[in-house]
Order: structure tokens, then sequence, then C-alpha cells
């Protein structure tokens, strides 16, 4: 008889359980063993007795609350001990302050922050409003920040006064201190929700009174004249996107953000026309693309002016980046954008153009001409709206008749009045994306000579350019150099994220 022989494969045994065990090290901490040898720390964090829901029970009993977490050294097993040992000394005194104090108002207006992003997450409000929201909190801790006025229960309406001002002296307009004001009254109406818990019982932002602007600020509208002279002025200028300013917002009627956010891909050459559906506006350092005010997305007629404006623009861009612009990128370009490859700030927009309209009205007063009436870039509009609305009587009494209301209502983006909202507007005005009647009167009102300006201004740099020494040319070229490296260090200072360093491709 054979005798059986069984092949035993060691690899295929049951391995033997490694003997885990543990050594206590100081409070808290304890060494674990691998078969006697040191594998890790863990450590053990003591909440004291909490109330947790048992499952089984199917109700709330009280528990002992421990935490444990592994660590490879001794020392981050004691660094993780004592973060949870400072934390809980906080909560403490936290607790204790509530106790005496009552809650803070930087606590509760980071409470209503959190309500309005989950109200944003489910599509009740736009992300846009929690943003500015989240800017007014963090404005409100630069003064509700450790004294009496921090705890909400202290705080009365003069308090509330104080702070408008403190704000109006770190140069904050009216206009934004106005949108502080109705946050803080919506976190009062909040918290009176639950009067017990946050000690109030009041709103006491309700009477809380700004003090008055120093100066009030009175838009004004250009007349033709003044306008055909500021048109010729920038045309004499070496970088054309002050004239893309001055044409797109006083003769097409554009807003700051729609200038910023004007694509290239957005113009159709062969129409003439324009489609205005980016909003491009500056949110802190954040840049944002969003729609148009009012969600309004309106398509413009380009008239002689606005065509031949875009024309020497898109050609001047071209030249300095030695290739076409791209479709995607932003129209509004200063040449140290294109030099430096990174896209125009939007916050710097209106100080440019108020550093280039001083400059140029400087100018005018040495050749002894009148100085033009200052406006916003905003108002613009104004003077495009304020013209095309009332109609242009010549010095020869010939009339330029105002363009249809309605084609200026639709043009700028604007609604209706209420008085000519009704079911025969509705029916019979129905916007059929029309603006003639605008392009007529521009072409009649606008006398200057756009593209002949732009050339002789050419012709006349090139001329003196070419005058120069050749020490004058070093020295200009070192001047905008210097430029240039200034430019770069106050972005590079200022970290703008990388949204707004776009480059491109």
């Amino acid at each position: 008889m054979e005798e059986l022989v069984f092949n035993f494969d060691e690899s295929e045994a049951p391995k033997k359980k490694e003997a885990i065990t543990y050594e206590p090290v100081e409070k808290g901490i304890r060494r674990k063993l691998k078969d006697g040898k040191k594998f890790s720390y863990e450590a053990t964090a003591d909440f004291g007795r909490v109330e947790i829901y048992d499952e089984e029970l199917k109700k709330f009993v009280k528990k002992q609350d421990k935490r444990r977490k592994t660590f490879k050294t001794l020392a981050e097993a004691r660094k993780w001990l004592h973060q949870i040992e400072v934390q809980k000394a906080e909560a403490k005194e936290k607790k204790v302050v509530f106790k005496n104090e009552g809650i803070r108002l930087v606590d509760v207006a980071d409470e209503f922050l959190e309500l309005k992003r989950k109200q944003a997450k489910k599509g009740k409000i736009k992300d846009s409003y929690v943003e500015q929201l989240r800017i007014q909190t963090d404005h409100f801790k630069r003064f509700f920040n450790g004294e009496r006025t921090t705890f909400v229960k202290t705080i009365q309406t003069a308090q509330i006064e104080a702070y408008f001002e403190f704000e109006e002296k770190q140069g904050i307009s009216r206009k934004s201190i106005e949108k502080y004001k109705t946050h803080l009254k919506q976190i009062w109406a909040y918290m009176l929700k639950d009067k017990v818990r946050y000690g109030v019982s009041e709103n006491v932002v309700e009477g809380a009174e700004i003090s008055a602007p120093k100066k009030e600020y009175k838009a004004s509208a250009l007349d033709y004249k003044q306008l055909n002279e500021l048109i010729y002025e920038a045309t004499t200028m070496e970088d054309p996107s002050f004239l893309y300013l001055v044409v797109m917002s006083m003769t097409q009627g554009l807003r700051r953000g729609e200038l910023c956010g004007l694509m290239w891909k957005d113009i159709n050459w062969e129409t003439k026309r324009v489609t205005i559906c980016h909003n491009r506006v500056q949110l802190v350092t954040k840049d944002t693309v969003k729609l148009p005010k009012r969600e309004k997305v309106r398509e413009i007629e380009l008239h002689n002016a606005g065509y031949t404006t875009l024309k020497i623009y898109k050609e001047w861009q071209e030249a300095i980046l030695g290739r076409p612009v791209a479709p995607e990128a932003f129209v509004l370009q200063w040449e140290i954008n294109l030099l430096q490859n990174y896209v125009c700030h939007t916050g710097k927009v209106s100080r440019k153009w108020k550093e280039i309209y001083n400059y140029l009205n400087k100018c005018r007063v040495k050749a002894k001409k009148e100085e033009l009436p200052y406006g916003r870039i905003h108002d613009g509009r104004h003077t495009y709206i304020t013209l095309l609305l009332h109609g242009i009587e010549k010095d020869d009494k010939s009339i330029i008749a105002p363009a249809s209301f309605f084609q200026v209502y639709e043009s700028a983006g604007h609604t209706l009045p209420r008085a000519m909202q009704n079911v025969s507007n509705t029916v019979y005005n129905e916007d059929k994306g029309d603006r003639w009647d605008i392009t007529r009167f521009w072409n009649e009102a606008i006398f200057t000579d756009i593209a002949e300006c732009w050339r002789f201004a050419c012709e006349v740099r090139q001329i003196e350019e070419e005058m120069m020494t050749e020490l004058e040319k070093a020295t200009k070229q070192a001047q905008k150099q210097q430029r240039l490296e200034k430019a770069k260090a106050e972005r590079l200072k200022g970290n703008p994220p990388e949204d707004i360093l776009i480059e491109y491709k």
C-alpha cells in the first residue's frame, strides 16, 4: 500500500495574528506595540459627558464623549492634545462670556452669512449677493472687535451711527454705507425672531442716521459740441483706450462693467451690431463676469464713430501683440496690459478715467482752451440718453431730431416707465432689435472725423520721433520701461488671484 504524501505550502498557512498591546506614556497618550515593538502613539481627548441619540433606546442619553487619534511620533500626539485643550478653554471662556455679556455681533453676522450661503445653494438668492454680504461682514469686524459694542445687547443706535462715521473716515462712499445699514437691519430682524437667545428687544439700526455727505455729486451731461471736442482730444492720445471709453459710453450707452466686459467675439463686423451680454465687475480682489444689470442681454447698432473706434482699437492692439486679437479676449486693454500680457483690472478703470480727464483739461488750459466739464464714466450714459431724447439745435438753427424713445430705452438696457407699461405698448412696441433711429442721430451729431484725426496724430508722433536725438529716444524708452516695472511691482504686491491674471493663449 502506497504511502500518501501531502505537500504543505507554508505560504498557504494562516498567518499568525500580530499581538497588539498598549503601554501608557502620559495622561491621554499611550504607546501602541505590535509584537512588543513600538508601532505608533494613540492620543485620547475627553470632551466630558454629552447627550447622544441612542438608536436602540430611541432617545437621547448622556455618554462620555471621547475621541482618539493615532500619530507616528509622541510630539505630534502631544501637539494635538494641546490644541484640543486650547479649544476647550476657549469654548469654556466663550460660554462664560455669553452668560455674562451675551452674544457678540460678529458671531451673529457670521451666523447670518452662513444662513444666506445655504439659501444661495438652494437657488433662492444670487451668489454675487452673498459675496457682497461676506465683504460687509468683514468690514463689521473692523469696528465691532472687542469693545463694549462687541456684544449685541449693549449696542445702541449711537454705536451704529459711530460705526457709519468710522466707515466714512475709511473712505467708504455714502451709497455703500447705506448698503451696510440695510445688512445690519437684516441682522437685527433675524435676531428679533429669537429675542430670548440674542437678548434684543428692538431694531436699533432703523433709527441710525448716516451723516450727510460733505458735497453732493451732481451728474452732468455734455452738449454735442463738448462731446465732439472730447472725442477729438481722445484721438490725439497714443493709447486709444480712452477714445474707446468716450465713444462707447457717451454715444453707444455702455455701462462701466459692460465696457470692461465686452469681448471681441461679441462684435459682428458684417452687421455692425454688438451683443451686450457680459458685465465685468470687481468684488474686493475677485474679478467677476456676470450678466448685465437686471440680467438684460441686449443688442446695439454701431454708428460710424463707434465702428471706426473699434476698428482703430483692434488694429492698434494687434500691432502691439504681433498677432490677431483672441475672440475671447476683453476689448478694453491699456498698452501696459498688452505689453505685460495680463487682463485690465476693472477696479482701476474709473481712476484711470479721472487721471486722463484731468490731464486733458490741464493741457487745454495751457493751450488757452476752455475746460471740458468733468463727468464720471457712468455720466457718459447721461450724455447718451439726454442728447438722444432732447435732440440738438445747431448754431445755424438746423435741428437734429430726437431718436425714438423706445429704441433709446432698449439700447440703454432700461425698462419702460410704468406709465408706458400697458397692453398696447406690450403688443405693438415689442423690441425688434432695430436701432436705426439712434444710428441716424449720432451720424448727424458727431462731426469729428475720428479716422482722419487718428491718422494725423499718428503721423505727427512719427515725425516727432524721427526728429529725436538718440539720447532722447533712450530716455523715452527708459521711462516706458520704468512704468512697466512699476506696474508689475504693484500687481505682484497686490497679489491678485489667478483668475485676474489671465494670460492670452
